[in-house]
């Protein structure tokens, strides 16, 4: 065994009482001090003539010279007794100097840890969202929203300090005086962490991290929070990107969790966007909260109507479906009976009235059908993980898709895909994107362009990327006189502001949509069926419809519109026009049909 000498040991039991923090510096400090003092005391005491010596004046005068850094007058005593009260004197500056230090970088801790506030938060009831990104701001604004000017606390818990936090949501939201926003820095998988969020307490947990380990981790982290609590009524809403994430349905059902499916979703917008233009737009305001919500209610006066007469006499909201005993369904038959024991599921915005009508339109006759497209040039450029829904959900016509950007395992993944379609001619482009000969050949002939991000690359380096090809792209279509539509999907809401809007364009930023949908569901969780059909490849869906269904009756009163469509099994929403949506106008204001007029109407393929 090796031998250590006195020195090594006095360094070891001096770190060790260092480690103990500012008590173990000032209890070191204060004895180092005593013991000089004493020492001192002894050596003045022996310098001093006998009959005047005393240790215990010594020791009160050095003590003294070292609290008060007293340097003594030369006819202080003789040489020897000046230069020890000298030392005590330097000793007590040196003291004092240690110890403000200590002092003031333990109040500077204090100050700091105050600042980064991991304090329990001691509220009932209050919305707590787990996981931060700096420039993604709209899921806290659609929560404000969601209020209406109701008193709520918020808490928005993420790895980033505090004061980061504090500083970049009170830059980028207005915070209303309703509203309590609360931010802790804390480790969101970790349950000890999570204890000052009072995770039991509170009405809603949504899990917004921006991948999916760290999604699982929080969310089965509350779960066991909330089972330890015996506490199943928190509701916990969580975003998942990769079906190798999804929490099974019981397992799910037990949790009492939500798994949004956040690919699968915005894949379906972008292959919508293909052949309906404008549908991010349509989504956007079907989602936000400030223009209006999904709700299921009863109204008493339906009871014994069919759906038809409802959905031809109701004003001030837009009924979509029925909630019954055996579940919601949305677009029911005409024919169905609205039952005493059935609510409706309407779409309407907060605090409009809801009326009803005489039943004026019955003997609507049976609109056109809509003619076989033809053949379209669908142009993607680049890759990403939602592709095999995007060529499933891409409409039943002759479509050319045109893939340019991708790499060969890519390449070889969207060819298994397409075999699934017998009506998707698959060709590849190997020229450069970024190269205006090679994208303009690229863009000829096309009728839609659709500019991918990748997943797994760097978000800021693709999305700066995807913009820098936008804008050529665009500069190509003008020059050229070329006439297609453009889907441009980005990683972040905060790089949109560097694109010009342009009325051929949607623009998919998946955060967006994803946040406006969590704080659908916090204030509403009940809807989570509702949205699902919606965003499935299952049942009802949202479209684009040309108003040319109407042939040339060129301005048709909004009832005359939802009795038209119903003939057709569609429910009429709004009307898309000028890069607008006009969603759940008045029952009686007429709209005026044209070309340039699409319908938004709730169908099935």
């Amino acid at each position: 065994m090796k031998k250590y000498g006195f020195k090594n040991y006095l360094k070891y039991r001096f770190d060790n009482r260092m480690a103990k923090g500012n008590s173990g510096m000032v209890k070191m400090l204060l004895t180092a001090t005593l013991v000089v003092v004493v020492a001192l005391s002894v050596a003045i005491t022996l310098l001093t003539e006998a009959e005047e010596r005393s240790f215990f004046g010594s020791l009160w005068d050095t003590m003294a010279s070292t609290v008060n850094a007293w340097m003594p007058y030369s006819e202080d005593g003789n040489v020897g007794s000046i230069v020890l009260t000298a030392l005590a004197a330097v000793t007590g500056l040196l003291f004092t100097s240690i110890l403000i230090g200590i002092i003031t970088t333990a109040i500077e801790e204090k100050v700091t840890g105050l600042r980064e506030g991991n304090s329990v938060v001691l509220e009932n009831g209050h919305v707590v969202v787990l996981g931060f990104t700096p420039g993604e701001y709209t899921l806290i604004e659609q929560l404000i929203a969601a209020c209406r000017g109701e008193k709520q606390c918020i808490l928005i818990a993420g790895d980033m300090p505090r004061s980061e936090m504090e500083s970049n949501i009170a830059e980028n939201v207005e915070i209303p005086k309703n509203i309590r926003l609360i931010c802790r820095c804390v480790d969101t998988g970790d349950i000890v962490s999570l204890g000052v969020c009072s995770i039991p307490d509170c009405k809603t947990v949504v899990v917004n991290h921006s991948d999916d380990v760290s999604n699982l981790k929080s969310a089965l982290a509350v779960r066991r929070i909330l089972s330890e609590n015996n506490n199943h009524s928190v509701k916990i809403i969580s975003s998942v990107s990769s079906d190798s994430f999804v929490v099974p349905g019981q397992l799910a059902k037990d949790m009492n969790l939500i798994n949004i499916p956040v690919n699968d979703m915005i894949a379906r917008v972008i292959a919508h966007s293909c052949t309906e233009t404008g549908i991010s737009a349509v989504y956007t305001d079907l989602f936000d909260i400030d223009g209006g919500n999904l709700q299921i209610e009863a109204f008493p006066q339906t009871v014994g109507k069919t759906f038809g007469e409802v959905l031809r006499t109701m004003n001030g909201a837009v009924p979509l479906g029925i909630s019954s005993e055996n579940g919601e369904r949305l677009n029911p038959p005409s024919m169905q009976t609205v039952l005493q024991t059935d609510k409706l599921i309407v779409w309407a915005e907060e605090g409009r009235s809801v009326s009803f009508s005489e039943d004026r339109f019955r003997n609507i006759p049976t609109l056109k059908q809509a003619s076989v497209a033809e053949e379209k040039k669908t142009v993607m450029i680049g890759t990403s993980k939602a592709m095999k829904t995007i060529v499933m959900e891409l409409p039943e016509q002759p479509n050319v898709l045109v893939a340019a950007n991708l790499s060969s395992d890519a390449a070889e993944t969207l060819s298994a895909f397409v075999k699934e379609r017998n009506d998707i001619f698959l060709e590849f482009f190997d020229g450069d994107v970024m190269d205006d000969a090679a994208l303009t050949n690229l863009l000829t002939g096309a009728h839609h362009v659709v500019i991918l991000s990748d997943e797994n690359d760097e978000p800021a380096r693709v999305d700066t990327l995807n913009i820098l090809c936008y804008l050529k792209i665009t500069e190509i279509k003008k020059r050229m006189d070329l006439h297609f539509s453009t889907t441009l999907e980005l990683h972040s809401e905060k790089h949109l502001q560097l694109v010009d809007r342009d009325a051929d364009t949607d623009f998919i930023i998946a955060p967006h949509i994803v946040s406006m949908f969590l704080s659908q569901l916090t204030d509403r969780p009940g809807v989570i069926g509702v949205f699902k059909e919606l965003l499935s490849n299952r049942g009802s869906e949202i479209h684009l419809k040309p108003a040319s269904v109407f042939g040339d009756n060129g301005r048709l009163s909004c009832a005359e519109i939802r009795a038209g469509l119903l003939t057709m099994h569609m429910i009429f929403l709004g009307y898309f026009r000028d890069g607008e949506a006009v969603m759940n106008p008045e029952i009686d204001t007429d709209i005026t049909l044209d070309a340039d007029t699409k319908l938004i109407v709730i169908s099935e393929k």
